[in-house]
């Protein structure tokens, strides 16, 4: 059962309240949750209202059962929360895990036919890296052969967690002024900034969204793939 009303919140949990437990069949549901959040305000939700959460929400709630600062609740209540939150996890990290071979590039994202990230173009070679490129929300980055290549902001979950870090660290010493051989030799103007500061945030946020549902995975176990993260 879902609430009429809307859960999301970018306030992180400290405290899971009350639970209310509806008994169903043998098992139990969890009918209404009670938290409080940093903001120090009470929020109520329903057990089916958990892909309406930001996923934030359910690895605090996960956090506070393992590390055992739900002593206001009773064991039951306690198991209760617990079973809930591991089978949605473990439907979140199977549903949204997928390993592209073709790319060698292991995700997190719902699009299960990955094609290669469209990063060739033939006037690339007469760019400047680290520039934006004219009429597409991307940037114009270096690989490990030193050929000009597209990331497209729209494309980042094809990319390994490795070429974001090494896309992410060159556009910050630009941001900060600072000289490193790999950088061209060049007066930023204020506009080229403006769309590396775009593109840092989106790659800050598509790896934040990663270490979550891979800190998320560890609560329900082993890696499901048997596989282990590489960047």
């Amino acid at each position: 059962m879902e609430s009429s009303y809307d859960v999301y919140s970018r306030h992180k949990i400290i405290v899971v309240n009350s639970l209310k437990i509806m008994k169903w069949y043998g098992y139990n549901h969890l009918e209404e949750i009670i938290v409080r959040r940093r903001d120090d305000k009470l929020y109520k939700f329903r057990e089916g209202d958990f892909k309406r959460l930001c996923r934030q929400d359910i690895e605090d709630m996960l956090l506070l059962l393992v590390q055992n600062k739900l002593s206001n609740l009773n064991i039951e209540e306690r198991y209760t929360l617990n079973v809930a939150l591991r089978m949605f996890t473990r439907r979140i990290v199977i549903q949204e895990h997928v390993e592209d071979l073709q790319l060698g590039v292991e995700s997190y994202q719902k699009k299960i036919n990955l094609q290669r990230p469209d990063s060739y173009h033939s006037d690339l070679r007469k760019m400047t890296a680290y520039t934006a490129y004219p009429d597409i929300h991307g940037i114009i980055y270096e690989d490990e052969l030193n050929r000009k290549r597209l990331m497209r902001t729209d494309e980042l979950h094809k990319f390994s967690d490795g070429t974001l870090n090494y896309v992410r660290t060159a556009l910050s010493n630009i941001d900060q002024r600072i000289d490193m051989d790999y950088l061209p030799n060049r007066k930023w103007s204020k506009q080229d900034k403006q769309r590396d500061q775009v593109m840092i945030q989106a790659i800050d946020k598509k790896l934040k969204d990663r270490r979550l549902m891979r800190n998320l995975e560890k609560f329900v176990g082993e890696n499901l793939t048997g596989e282990t993260y590489g960047c």
